[in-house]
């Protein structure tokens, strides 16, 4: 049991961040078709909130507990969007398009 509260303690502003992963996705249903991409959303959304909650409360100056918990559903709602719109892009650049103009091939 101590062992679980200690992991707790660790992923506490990743589990947040998995929350606000979670509450992201259904304003990217479209983007999310498979499984697949729907935990890639996920993972981005948490590992986000993970990594970046303590350096942004320290840069804005916040300590309390649970507004630190905000910064981290904050996070992982941004970690989650950033990559829909990354896999949006790329759905939508003609990337054929761009390997021809830089290297050539098909008709003049």
């Amino acid at each position: 049991m101590e062992y679980f509260h200690r992991l707790l303690d660790k992923l506490d502003w990743a589990i947040a961040g998995l929350v606000g992963a979670v509450v992201a996705s259904w304003w990217h249903r479209e983007d999310l078709t498979d499984r697949k991409a729907w935990l890639i959303f996920l993972c981005t959304g948490a590992a986000c909130a993970h990594y970046l909650t303590g350096m942004v409360s320290a840069y804005f100056s916040i300590i309390e507990p649970r507004s630190v918990a905000g910064v981290g559903f904050l996070l992982g709602t941004f970690g989650g969007s950033l990559i829909a719109a990354i896999t949006r892009a790329i759905k939508a650049a003609d990337l054929w398009a761009f390997i021809r103009s830089k290297f050539g091939g098909g008709a003049p």
